[in-house]
C-alpha cells in the first residue's frame, strides 16, 4: 500500500503539521502511533508539552483499542471505557486521562461524536448523551427515533458533529438531530461525511447523494446553488462508489474499480487536479495519476481522506515489469 498526498501547495507544510494523523501497530492491533499538532499533556519533554509532533509518536497509554481527536482534547478508548485528555475548558490543561462515567444505568460507550463544546454519545443500551466540555455535565439528548414493535429496532452506528450533529442509524436512515432528513424512495444510505456546511451520503447501491449549502461547487450538481434535500449526483450515476469523504469545502470518493473522483473548492490544490486554473470545479472529476514523467499511471485507489484543505489517499503501488 501506498499513502499519497494530492496536494502540494504553499501551505502544504503548515497543514500536515496541524493536522493530527494516527497509526495503529499492525503487529500488536494494540499500539497507536499519532503526529501532528498537540495540546494534551500525553507528549511531553521536559514537563514542557510538545506542541507539534514531526514523527509518528507512540501513544503512551495502556491498553488503547483507539483514538479520536478535536482540536484541542483527545478521547481514547481503552475497550468500552472512554478517556479525555487536553485543553478543554479554558482552565489548566489535565495532567492524566480522564474517565467519562456515564450517569448510571447508561450501558457503556458504543460509539462518539467530537465537537468543539460537546461529545455526543451513544450507548450499548442505545440511549444518546451529550457531554458538555464547559461545564463537565451531562444531558440526556430526548428520543428522537420512532419507536415501534413492528419494526426492527433502529439505533445510531455513526455520530459526526460540525455545525450540527448528524446520525446515520441501522436502518440507513439520516439524522439532522432531532430532525429526520427527507430521504429519496426505496433509498438506504450506508454511510455520510460532513463538511463545513454541507453532508455527502453514500446509498446501498452505490449512487452518492449530497445536500447543504453549494456556493463553492460542493455538492457537484454542476452549479452554486444549496439544497436542502438529499440530491443525487448525475455525474457519479452509474458508477458504484464504494467511500466517500468530505472536507472544508470539497470532497473525494473511490469507486469499485479504484478511481478517485474529486470535487468542490480547489484554492489549495486539495482536489489533485494539476495546472488548473478553476478554483471550484462543480463537477465530480476522475483524477489521473502520473510518474515523475508526467506519464499517466494505472493505480488502484484504496481509500481516500479529505481534510479541510488537502486530500490524502492510499492507493496500491503499480506493477513495475
Amino acid at each position: 500500500m501506498l499513502l499519497c498526498f494530492l496536494v502540494v501547495s504553499k501551505e502544504t507544510h503548515a497543514i500536515c503539521a496541524l493536522w493530527p494523523m494516527v497509526f495503529t501497530d499492525i503487529n500488536t492491533n494494540m499500539a497507536l502511533y499519532y503526529a501532528g499538532f498537540n495540546v494534551s499533556s500525553l507528549f511531553m519533554e521536559e514537563e514542557d508539552i510538545v506542541i507539534a509532533l514531526d514523527r509518528f509518536t507512540k501513544v503512551p497509554f495502556s491498553g488503547i483499542t483507539s483514538m479520536q481527536i478535536s482540536w484541542n482534547y483527545f478521547l481514547l478508548w481503552r475497550d468500552s471505557e472512554l478517556y479525555i485528555i487536553g485543553k478543554v475548558d479554558g482552565g489548566d490543561d489535565m495532567k492524566l486521562p480522564e474517565l467519562l462515567k456515564l450517569p448510571e444505568s447508561s450501558g457503556r460507550c458504543k460509539i462518539v461524536g467530537v465537537g468543539k463544546e460537546s461529545i455526543i454519545i451513544s450507548t450499548t443500551s442505545n440511549n444518546i448523551w451529550q457531554y458538555l466540555l464547559y461545564e463537565k455535565s451531562w444531558k440526556k439528548v430526548p428520543n428522537f427515533i420512532n419507536v415501534s414493535k413492528e419494526l426492527e429496532e433502529e439505533y445510531p452506528i455513526k455520530i459526526l458533529q460540525k455545525e450540527c450533529t448528524v446520525i446515520l442509524t441501522n436502518l440507513g436512515r439520516i439524522f439532522n438531530i432531532p430532525i429526520l432528513v427527507e430521504m429519496p424512495k426505496r433509498i438506504k444510505f450506508v454511510d455520510f461525511s460532513c463538511g463545513f456546511d454541507h453532508t455527502i451520503m453514500l446509498a446501498a447501491n452505490g449512487d452518492v447523494y449530497s445536500m447543504g449549502m453549494g456556493t463553492r461547487g460542493q455538492l457537484g450538481h454542476g452549479d452554486l446553488e444549496d439544497c436542502d434535500e438529499p440530491q443525487l449526483i448525475e455525474a457519479l450515476a452509474g458508477l458504484n462508489v464504494v467511500q466517500i469523504s468530505a472536507g472544508g469545502w470539497h470532497n473525494a470518493v473511490v469507486t469499485d474499480q479504484g478511481d478517485l473522483y474529486t470535487w468542490g473548492w480547489n484554492v489549495n490544490g486539495e482536489l489533485g487536479i494539476p495546472n488548473g486554473d478553476a478554483k471550484v470545479v462543480a463537477i465530480p472529476t476522475v483524477i489521473d495519476f502520473t510518474n515523475h514523467k508526467e506519464e499517466c499511471i494505472d493505480v488502484n485507489v484504496k481509500k481516500v481522506q479529505c481534510g479541510n484543505t488537502f486530500t490524502i489517499c492510499m492507493m496500491d503501488l503499480p506493477r513495475i515489469n
